[in-house]
């Protein structure tokens, strides 16, 4: 008995920490990142599939029901594989989040021997200080509040969603709003300045919905907290390093960084 105790209590665990290193994203935040798209897709055609899938799913039970039920640590066992399978890229994507992020450092320190836009210590307060400005802006709903660590481009997208939010009559609502971590994962240092970009790995955590502004109820996003991963690319442009894209954390792959 406590053998299978001992069993449980470490599927547990391993639920927990996946579920604490699982990612989730906030829809409120800067750029109007995390939208439900990727929940949604597929929705057309699918009922019967999904139908043929349950009856398959219920006659495998059935037939295996009387192979198992004398011998509860092969479910306790399939399970162990199942958690260990859902962790593997979880695993991959802190290991290659990690080697990204010691050679970008490094690289960074051999271009500041020669460029005087390459102190990490600046980029990294620069990047820290654009990440509250920014999401500052999405809340008041204002992209010049944070304009000087946009790109142009950036702000005129930024501006173009915010009057479509307008015209929509949503309010934003950010609160709690955190910075978990920022790390370059990917730098490219051209003659020059004007081709010089860093790619940052964005760790952030807040409450972010959106809500009519009427109504004053929540119209999309969760009210809790929320964590997320982001890819920040900075450009350097008229002496400063400002935010030139945002993509999701599944739009890109980390290997690719830290593979170069």
């Amino acid at each position: 008995m406590k053998h299978k105790n001992g069993w449980k209590q470490m599927i547990l665990f391993c639920l927990t920490a996946l579920l604490l290193l699982s990612p989730i994203s906030a829809q409120a935040r800067a750029g109007g990142g995390g939208s439900s798209s990727s929940s949604s897709g597929g929705g057309g055609g699918s009922s019967s599939s999904s139908h043929s899938s349950n009856y398959d799913d219920h006659n495998y039970r059935r037939s295996s029901r009387g192979r198992y039920s004398n011998n509860p640590m092969s479910s306790v066992i399939q399970y162990a594989i199942f958690i260990c399978i859902a962790s593997g890229g979880t695993i991959v994507f802190f290991y290659h989040r990690k080697k990204a992020r010691l050679i970008s450092k490094h690289r960074m320190t051999e271009f500041a021997k020669y460029g005087y836009n390459w102190d990490y210590k600046e980029i990294q307060q620069r990047v820290e200080q654009a990440y509250f400005q920014i999401q500052e802006c999405w809340r008041r709903q204002d992209a010049d509040y944070a304009a000087t660590y946009l790109s142009p481009s950036l702000l005129d997208d930024f501006r173009m969603k915010l009057e479509w939010m307008d015209t929509r009559n949503e309010q934003v609502v950010q609160e709690q709003v955190q910075l978990l971590s920022a790390d370059p994962v990917y730098v490219d240092d051209h003659e020059g300045t004007e081709q010089d970009q860093i790619w940052y790995l964005i760790h952030g955590k807040m409450i972010g919905y959106y809500i009519d502004k009427d109504t004053k109820l929540c119209i999309r996003g969760n009210t809790n907290p929320e964590s997320f991963y982001e890819y920040w690319r900075f450009i350097y442009l008229n002496n400063n390093w400002v935010l030139d894209e945002i993509r999701q954390k599944d739009e890109l792959d980390i290997r690719q960084f830290s593979n170069l």
